[in-house]
């Protein structure tokens, strides 16, 4: 009778699991797989596929702004590390042990991005990067240094570094906002046995808050990693990836190639070698950070 109601259930469960599958096959399996064959073809997104083999793979890896592609990839990932993941868990733990009622005032304006589409937020910053009439030049006038007012999202040197701004202030409230449920989460006993010890604040950031959540620090890190190699929307509002492929992300580069060049076929190389990266680099984490718990065990 048991074996009966188990397989019952098992149906059940498997009838409401169907929608889900189908929803994750159609858009998410099948465009990996279909865009992994269309690599191998030459085609314009119109006229007939032309097979050519591995020819667009052998044009990825000499294309340099590809390459300049992927560098700006990873260092939007090992920016996010730092000015993300880290600055957030500083943040956190300063608004749950620190800032105490004052901390909900100052979480509410860290998610205030959260709330604003990416496609706001960049408009948003465009108009403060603006040469003419930007805030951030208002102010430079404002003090006397005319010389620093500069053209941010239109010269080479300071285009990609305020992408990552933008990037930085974006996504640093999700994170301030589950390592603040994270720390809540942790014993109070542990924070009274560290300052019973004497140890500071500090020191019982780097060696109680951390350790103790450990697991949520990795799934942040991982989660950054995958975010940085997708990212798309900020970059595509302020520069599109200029000037000169400057702040070309793979993804922008993946845009242009296929619905401006109308080069389907290499844009899917492009796409496909783009989730092959993100997995592999999700893997390597994945593997690091279940080394680093089996070690703290």
């Amino acid at each position: 009778m048991r074996k009966v109601r188990q397989r019952r259930e098992s149906r059940t469960a498997f009838t409401y699991l169907v929608p889900a599958l189908l929803f994750l096959l159609v858009f998410m399996v099948y465009p990996m797989i279909y865009s992994g064959v269309l690599s191998f073809f030459q085609w314009s997104g119109v006229a007939a596929k032309t097979f050519v083999g591995f020819q667009n793979f052998t044009r990825l890896f000499t294309d340099q702004y590809f390459w300049r592609a992927l560098t700006n990839n990873i260092t939007v990932a090992a920016a996010a590390m730092v000015f993300q993941v880290f600055v957030a868990l500083v943040v956190a733990y300063i608004l749950v042990r620190v800032a105490g009622k004052a901390s909900k005032l100052f979480l509410f304006i860290y998610l205030v991005p959260m709330v604003v589409s990416e496609i706001c937020i960049g408009l948003l910053w465009g108009f403060i990067y603006n040469p003419y009439f930007g805030l951030i030049n208002a102010v430079l006038r404002g003090i006397g240094l005319d010389s620093l007012a500069l053209g941010w999202l239109g010269e080479a040197a300071t285009a990609f570094p305020a992408v990552i701004n933008t990037m930085n202030f974006t996504y640093l409230g999700l994170y301030v906002l589950l390592f603040v449920n994270a720390i809540q989460a942790t014993p109070e006993d542990v924070f009274d046995a560290a300052k019973i010890d004497g140890a500071g604040g500090i020191r019982t950031f780097f060696n109680v808050a951390v350790p103790m959540i450990w697991e949520s620090v990795s799934s942040t890190i991982l989660l950054a990693i995958i975010s940085s190699f997708k990212t798309f929307s900020l970059v595509f509002v302020l520069t599109n990836g200029g000037p000169n492929h400057r702040s070309e992300v793979l993804s922008t580069y993946l845009y242009k190639m296929g619905f401006n060049s109308f080069q389907m076929g290499y844009a899917s190389t492009i796409g496909f070698v783009q989730m092959i990266l993100t997995a592999s680099a999700g893997v390597i984490v994945l593997f690091a950070m279940s080394s680093k718990n089996r070690e703290q065990r």
